[in-house]
């Protein structure tokens, strides 16, 4: 567990900076505040901050009766909207449980995972619970809504147009018959999903924490609608970016193996955006994800040519 600070901790400032802005000053300066009031009128007791995520300010504190929760400042209005959303939809099946909301101040009351600050310990096991876990989060059809965008949406507007862009400079990199591959796929997964279930498709380690019980909680999702598929793709690619993508797609054929080929293709389209992201941004990840490309088990979605 994170030694909890009195104040905003400084890894949350650089984090939330450097993923908003500096921009998002003017609100880290106020945050704080706004988490101190909300929790009082929730008649609970912040007794500190939790160093962690990039786009939310964590109080921690307990509420009359003893419980611990945590308060959830955010500045973005519509990824505020896009989680209460999804958090209410789950109504804790698998996920934190949203016990409260304050629109105007855009802030989030959930359970304490373990009844502290980042959970219980991580379990030698934790790939395989988390398997374990993730048909909990579509067990319910969802229907798009206005806070929640479609997955599809999502890949026609933001990341098929960051590919091409990126490609531009990178592509030879990553490999132009890879980049063609993944350009078809893209189209052909856009057409073709009509699945409509609420996704976290924010799966990265982080954000699975695990209870007393040693079972994986969901946290911090970042909410659209779609395939199933698309989830366990992103927990395969980016869970442990460095490491297990293997293991991760085994755990997949043992859970959903009927998904396993729409698994790869996403996994194919993920794995392209995140080399082209990195190597724009100069992180050290780009290796791995060129890794995961050169792995055979994505040889069937993204063919021989690189």
């Amino acid at each position: 567990m994170t030694p909890l600070v009195e104040g905003l901790p400084d890894g949350a400032i650089e984090r939330l900076t450097n993923h908003y802005g500096a921009g998002v000053g003017a609100w880290l300066s106020r945050a704080a505040r706004i988490v101190g009031e909300v929790a009082a009128r929730w008649n609970v007791t912040v007794v500190g901050f939790h160093d962690a995520g990039w786009t939310s300010v964590v109080g921690v504190g307990h509420t009359r009766a003893g419980h611990a929760v945590m308060i959830k400042a955010m500045p973005d209005a519509e990824r505020f909207r896009q989680e209460k959303e999804a958090l209410g939809h789950w109504a804790g099946a698998g996920v934190c449980r949203l016990i409260d909301a304050d629109d105007t101040a855009q802030v989030l009351l959930v359970e304490a995972v373990a009844d502290v600050a980042g959970g219980a310990a991580r379990p030698h096991d934790h790939a395989r619970r988390v398997a374990e876990a993730i048909p909990s989060l579509h067990t319910n059809p969802a229907l798009p809504g206005r806070a929640v965008p479609l997955l599809t949406e999502y890949y026609r507007h933001s990341v098929m147009p960051r590919i091409e862009r990126r490609a531009r400079q990178y592509g030879s990199v990553v490999g132009a018959g890879r980049i063609s591959s993944v350009r078809a796929l893209c189209r052909d997964l856009c057409s073709a999903s009509l699945s409509s279930f609420m996704l976290h498709s924010d799966l990265y380690a982080e954000n699975v924490l695990f209870d007393q019980a040693q079972r994986a909680v969901f946290i911090d999702p970042h909410a659209k609608i779609g395939s199933p598929a698309f989830d366990w793709a992103f927990w395969c690619v980016y869970y442990t970016p460095t490491s297990g993508f293997a293991e991760r797609v085994a755990l997949c054929h043992e859970h959903v193996p009927d998904q396993v080929d729409e698994v790869l293709a996403w996994s194919a389209t993920l794995a392209v955006d995140g080399a082209l992201y990195y190597l724009d941004t100069a992180d050290y990840t780009a290796t791995s994800m060129l890794q995961i490309l050169d792995s055979p088990l994505l040889s069937p979605v993204l063919g021989s040519r690189r």
